[in-house]
């Protein structure tokens, strides 16, 4: 059991800065400072609609580098903030907030190996694509997300959902153990025989409770070949009633689909196109036994078709449309607006709902700026290791549902239209409003953050907030890490 070390309740604000960085310097860390000239370059987010201005952001080489950053935020009455990658939708790693202290952690990306259990040990700021090459240079891999340029800590942290999912579990299910900073400095480390419910906590929810240092994962035997596949359907007259049965055949298909199967239907240029793309983990043989057969059976016959047996990293690669090395060429920005729902297999998108979302998206009036996609991902379905779990076994809960669909609309400038959020909400509430899925419990996924979500506490974590909650009051009963849509966080800090 954790013994906590409880100070004085802080009132958290932004003006002890100067005090602030006294202290972080008195430690000789590496400190980054509004004066300093990379600071607008340090403080630009993936989403360009945020902008939160930190008080500071450390650059820890090391685990005491984080405790000594915590303790000095604490004591000067300042939130603190861990980013790795930088990807969050909301820029929640600067902290929902002005003047929050950002642990950046561009210097803390180590990838360890270890042979004798096969395991690898990753530090928070390591990016999915360093992670893939460096695996499959040991002849391993792990599931987790398609994008190169996304941190392992809050990947990790939430979920972690990729084309290996269905088959290895989420990131988070392959997570043995990890090391943690509190909010009182305190270093703990985790696993199922240690401080098991901290360890329940962070695998869905970690960034409410602490700060994780590093992870150690279990990886798997990389595929010495998997089938990478993509069949695209047009929709050029932009019929709603074609696309309602091609999303019902790649439904109805789904349910029962093996969980070697890694597959995403992308619904792109405004709904004339829908790509059903992905990789199977088996023999190219197999596959057309498998997948193409019963899938293009309810679906009907593709325009385009794409099917190759090629080596595992050269189908992440095609996955995300480019090299996996993100030292090539730097991260990009977006300016957008995301939401997902979570849909339950009990529920499956009745032809109706279908209907009413195509309909919503094809002809509502869109701002000239906008463009958007939609992503039908298959979480469940077939016997996928997601939904082999129960929705009690991770702090993330959904393990019974067939689809986690992603709603996301960009603005070609970086300025964003002010009707943008009620067009992509519309997407949604298509769905959602549907008298063909009343009764249904959807839900989000915490990855794909919406600042604006009502109701996040139920649709991020269902039954298992009332918990989450309540371990939080006791681990950061200060509300250190306490930003937009953390437990026991407030719905929006604007």
């Amino acid at each position: 059991m954790l013994a906590w070390v409880l100070l004085p309740l802080l009132a958290f604000t932004g003006s002890a800065s100067a005090s602030l960085v006294s202290c972080l310097q008195s430690h000789n860390l590496n400190v980054e400072i509004p004066q300093n000239t990379t600071w607008n370059v340090s403080t630009t987010p993936f989403n360009l609609r945020f902008h939160y201005t930190p008080a500071a952001i450390v650059y820890p080489t090391q685990t005491t580098h984080v405790t000594l950053a915590v303790r000095c935020a604490t004591q000067h009455g300042v939130h603190v903030s861990a980013l790795s990658g930088g990807h969050s939708y909301s820029a929640s790693g600067y902290g929902s907030r002005n003047g929050a202290l950002v642990i950046m952690f561009r210097d803390m990306a180590r990838i360890t190996y270890n042979s004798n259990d096969e395991t690898v040990v990753i530090q928070p700021g390591a990016r999915l694509g360093a992670v893939a090459l460096s695996l499959n240079d040991q002849g391993r891999a792990l599931a987790h997300g398609t994008c190169p340029y996304v941190g392992v800590g809050g990947h990790g942290g939430f979920g972690g959902w990729g084309m290996a999912a269905r088959n290895w579990g989420l990131l988070i299910d392959q997570i043995v153990s990890a090391e943690m900073v509190l909010s009182n400095g305190t270093v703990v480390h985790l696993s199922a025989t240690q401080h098991p419910d901290l360890f329940w906590a962070i695998r869905g929810a970690s960034a409410s409770f602490g700060i994780v240092t590093q992870y150690v994962f279990q990886t798997h035997q990389a595929p010495s070949s998997v089938v990478r596949f993509s069949y695209q359907f047009n929709n050029t007259n932009l019929s709603t009633s074609q696309f309602t049965s091609l999303i019902e055949g790649y439904q109805t298909w789904a349910s029962s689909t093996p969980k070697e199967v890694g597959i995403i239907a992308n619904v792109l240029n405004g709904g004339k196109l829908v790509e059903m793309g992905g990789l199977y983990m088996g023999d190219l043989k197999s596959f057309y036994q498998v997948v193409e057969g019963p899938l293009i059976g309810r679906t009907g016959a593709a325009h385009i078709v794409y099917v190759e047996e090629v080596s595992w990293i050269t189908a992440l690669e095609q996955v995300w449309g480019s090299s996996l090395d993100t030292q090539q060429k730097p991260d990009t920005h977006d300016t957008f607006y995301a939401k997902s729902l979570v849909v339950p297999a009990s529920s499956p998108l009745t032809p109706s709902a279908l209907s009413a979302f195509a309909t919503h998206a094809f002809f509502a009036p869109i701002p000239s700026s906008l463009s958007w996609f939609v992503q039908f991902e298959l979480w469940g379905g077939g016997n996928s290791a997601i939904s082999s779990l129960p929705a009690d076994a991770t702090a993330y809960p959904h393990r019974s549902h067939l689809w986690t669909i992603q709603f996301y609309a960009r603005s070609t400038t970086t300025s964003w239209p002010k009707t943008g959020e009620g067009y992509v909400n519309g997407m949604v509430s298509a769905i959602t409003n549907d008298a063909g899925m009343a009764g249904t419990v959807f839900g989000a996924y915490a990855n794909y953050l919406d600042p604006e979500l009502s109701g996040w506490q139920e649709m991020y974590y269902a039954g298992n907030y009332a918990r989450l909650e309540q371990m939080r009051m006791g681990v950061d009963p200060k509300g250190v890490f306490e930003k937009t849509e953390n437990v026991g966080g407030p719905d929006i800090l604007i």
